[in-house]
């Protein structure tokens, strides 16, 4: 019985110590693309109305400037979330990627 537990002692150790390493060893690579864009963002900007030709009157001048002012101020919002998008999936991706 002593001489069975010696031969096996060993023998245990030695298939534990393989198992060990070869799980310590194993290394499975992580890759992560950049994410991608939301649709919102990547869609065309809405050009600004020009002041027509014919405007003669201040109040053709406001109207064109109160319309221009409200898409430049959409636009301008889509931009802040653009860069909040990005600068907060970029900081993501360093950081599991390093």
């Amino acid at each position: 019985m002593n001489k069975v537990n010696r031969t096996a002692l060993p023998l245990l150790w030695i298939i534990i110590l393989m198992l060990a390493t070869g799980c310590a060893s194993t290394t499975v690579p992580v890759t992560m693309d950049f994410p991608e864009v939301p649709e919102t963002l990547m869609q065309e900007p809405a050009r600004l109305e020009p002041l027509p030709v014919d405007a003669r009157e201040i109040t053709d001048l406001l109207e064109n400037t109160t319309v221009n002012y409200g898409k430049f101020r959409e636009l301008r919002m889509k931009y802040l979330q653009w860069q909040r998008w990005y600068n907060t999936n970029r900081r993501l991706h360093k950081e599991t990627t390093e």
